[in-house]
């Protein structure tokens, strides 16, 4: 009697440990995104404490309680955000509110000195947009007139009307409205913000003291058979996302410093709300070009003008260069390993999905996905696409 041929398992048989797996990410990732609302705070004070984790090990290592060692740097923690608050904030706010003033103006006043001196300074700042609105209210009087520079005459030659243009900046003056009654919304919400800050906080605590036994419980309920397989992924994730939380966070603070230090030297408006807001932007890969560059070009030009324009370019290009070619291989070491088309695509994906934070976020995920993909699906896939017909590779 001749044997029984052997019957080769179909695709579901030979993968179905694989779609199930992928099949619970997937309902994971659709119940975080409609929790997220509730899971941020917990999802924020998790990843402090997996960045905050190695200098609870250190306090271990030296025989200080972890109880002990979490109230030390929880302490540590709301003090350093007491200073900022108390020396770091305020002059970033008088910056901010000086920015804003320089750009809308001072109104008149009838009694002296014939100004409201909203910021302080002694001096009336006549304001950009007025002055552009009034640039091209101008224009058009000489246009029609026939007394026009040569200036107005290429400006006219664009090909919009010096009125819709004037249009335009009315409309921009609107749109700045809104964007003031926005951030009045936003600061009657504030006390959403609070309460998740105090939320966040409460989970960073209990986390502190229990990050290594909720990394220990899950390593003693690993497959045992592929135990192994799971540490080496784990390790590589680890380390990706490690250089960009841990490394970048240092980075980011080193290029905010310099940057702010060389504004400031060039004679830079506004050097040290620029550099603060370049230091946070440098979170997101390719920001602080916009974030940081193009205002402090904007505000060499409109404040000091001439050289300053040149030296608040050069600042941007030495600073951005030391990152790249010392500060991120010193302190990040190798990155994150994603192409660019691939990192532009994380970004986008995740600012449609999470907002700001998801722009945070959107590279160590980015790599890890890619992590996930190179050690589990294209090994799949691969072993597919060299299979033959009837089974054979």
């Amino acid at each position: 009697m001749p044997p029984t041929p052997k019957v080769e398992p179909g695709l579901w048989q030979r993968y179905r440990t694989e779609v199930l797996i992928a099949v619970g990410a997937v309902v994971l990732v659709a119940l975080a995104l409609g929790f997220r609302a509730i899971l941020a705070p917990l999802a924020v004070a998790l990843a402090i404490a997996y960045v905050l984790n190695p200098v609870m090990r250190w306090a271990e290592r030296r025989r200080i309680p972890r109880g002990l060692a979490a109230t030390l740097i929880f302490l540590i923690l709301v003090a350093m955000f007491v200073v900022i608050a108390l020396f770091a904030v305020p002059p970033l706010l008088a910056q901010l509110y000086d920015f804003g003033v320089t750009v809308i103006g001072e109104p008149a006043s009838e009694s002296p000195p014939g100004f409201t001196d909203l910021n302080n300074n002694g001096e009336w700042d006549r304001g950009y947009v007025p002055a552009l609105v009034e640039w091209v209210r101008g224009m058009s009087e000489r246009l029609q007139t026939g007394e026009s520079t040569w200036v107005d005459r290429l400006v006219s030659g664009i090909g919009v009307s010096a009125d819709a243009r004037e249009g335009l900046l009315k409309d921009a003056l609107s749109t700045l409205k809104q964007a003031g009654a926005g951030f009045l919304s936003f600061l009657w919400s504030l006390q959403g913000f609070v309460f998740g800050v105090g939320l966040t906080a409460f989970y960073l605590f209990f986390f502190l003291m229990t990050f290594d036994r909720m990394v220990g419980a899950v390593h003693q309920r690993l497959p045992g058979k592929y135990r192994g397989r799971i540490e080496d992924v784990i390790a590589k994730i680890d380390a990706a996302v490690n250089a960009f939380l841990r490394g970048r966070i240092l980075v980011c603070v080193v290029v905010g410093v310099l940057t702010a230090a060389g504004l400031a030297i060039v004679g830079v408006p506004y050097w040290y709300l620029i550099g603060v807001a370049t230091g946070l932007a440098g979170v997101v890969p390719y920001l602080p070009i916009f974030v940081g560059m193009v205002p402090a070009m904007l505000a060499a030009w409109l404040g000091a003008g001439g050289w300053s324009v040149a030296g608040a370019a050069a600042v941007f290009v030495v600073v951005q260069t030391l990152e790249g070619w010392v500060l991120t291989p010193l302190i990040q070491g190798r990155a994150v390993g994603l192409h660019p088309v691939t990192l532009t695509v994380a970004l986008l994906v995740g600012y449609e999905v999470f907002g700001l934070f998801g722009l945070i976020v959107a590279v160590p995920l980015a790599s890890t996905v890619k992590i996930l993909a190179k050690e589990f699906v294209l090994p799949k896939v691969d072993e597919l696409a060299h299979e033959k017909p009837g089974g054979k590779t």
